[in-house]
């Protein structure tokens, strides 16, 4: 699935809609990710070591910060979105 991101210009305002349509498409992302054949410990020392030292932390992030990072992101779509009405 290609996902196309546009950067909106500054002071438009981004429609419900494509907010969450991209927190769904973010939260299957993580899922699929974490259901693939790289256990957690893994999964989280290569995104450890992808992250950039950034001058102001001194270094990368903490294992427990990526792990909670990824935790987040798996619990996007259920901390911000409704579930839609069921059609009876």
């Amino acid at each position: 699935m290609k996902i196309k991101v546009v950067q909106p210009e500054k002071g438009e305002v981004v429609s419900t809609e494509i907010i969450a349509t991209s927190i769904v498409a973010i939260a299957a992302a993580v899922r699929r990710m974490r259901s693939g054949r790289l256990n957690d410990t893994a999964l989280v020392l290569l995104v450890h070591h992808a992250c950039p030292s950034s001058g102001r932390m001194r270094g990368r992030p903490g294992i427990a910060e990526v792990r909670a990072v990824l935790a987040g992101l798996d619990a996007l779509e259920r901390t911000y979105l409704k579930k839609p009405p069921s059609r009876a």
